[in-house]
């Protein structure tokens, strides 16, 4: 698999040795560390970050010295992964507004558009516009002067 080679290419993993047919064999150790690799990944921890933990760890010799150095590594996942969750949660509450402002959007007989939906007295009392809506908006941005007269004609003329 590409992986595992792109993996022992980053000094991550080691084949115990090869057959005659050029295949790669583990041992049960090695393949402890895939899996853990893997599992890293998943969790969205970059293939540098566990390169240098793996890195720090076989550099020292005792708890003492290893410590510090993977604190650090283990501090800017960390940080990481707070600023994802915070983005996560902003996602999140956009999509909450724009399913709640989509409820007033079901009685509104005009199609979607910046020139329409700015106008919506639903977003004219908000202080902003959700990201989901932003694009909901946008998304109808293909011709919005003939919204901007539909939405007219459909208020009849002025007097």
């Amino acid at each position: 698999m590409r992986t595992i080679r792109y993996y022992e290419e980053r000094g991550l993993i080691e084949p115990a040795r090869r057959t005659k047919g050029g295949f790669r064999l583990y041992q049960d150790e090695e393949l402890r560390k895939l899996h853990l690799i893997r599992s890293l990944q998943v969790l969205d921890m970059p293939l540098a970050q566990v390169k240098a933990f793996f890195d720090e760890r076989q550099r020292g010799r005792s708890a003492a010295e290893i410590a510090p150095a993977l604190q650090g590594v283990l501090r800017e996942q960390l940080h990481e992964m707070e600023r994802r969750i915070a983005q996560y949660r902003a996602m999140q509450d956009s999509a909450r507004e724009t399913i709640e402002i989509l409820d007033a959007c079901r009685r509104c007989p005009h199609e979607p558009g910046p020139g329409v939906c700015r106008q919506c007295p639903v977003l004219t009392g908000r202080v902003t516009i959700p990201l989901h809506m932003e694009a909901v908006i946008e998304a109808g941005r293909r011709d919005a002067t003939t919204s901007l007269e539909r939405c007219a004609s459909d208020v009849g003329p002025r007097t």
